[in-house]
């Protein structure tokens, strides 16, 4: 992919994407963490420990009636997370 800037297509093109929030995401939607907003500790601790690491993909499975909990697929089981909560997660599209 080549950009207008002058750099002969050396340069990668910045993509000035929005990161999702756990909030505003779809059933069937696949995330990535790639890390860890500012937030409560012991929960990023608890997040942790089940095993919500960087370079986990997230699978969007389903969404209750009144939008929250959420429950996803990671790694191989489901887990149910509420929205503000889980907002601590910083995600890509994936």
């Amino acid at each position: 992919m080549s950009c207008n800037c002058g750099c002969g297509g050396k340069s990668p093109a910045k993509k000035w994407v929005m990161e999702p929030k756990f909030s505003d995401l779809k059933r069937g939607d696949k995330v990535e963490i790639v890390g860890y907003n500012e937030g409560d500790s012991a929960y990023k601790s608890k997040l942790l420990s089940m095993g919500l690491v960087r370079g986990v993909v997230l699978e969007i499975l389903q969404v209750a009636p009144l939008g929250d909990p959420i429950e996803v697929g990671v790694l191989s089981y489901r887990l149910s997370l509420r929205k503000e909560e889980a907002n601590v997660l910083k995600l890509r599209r994936v």
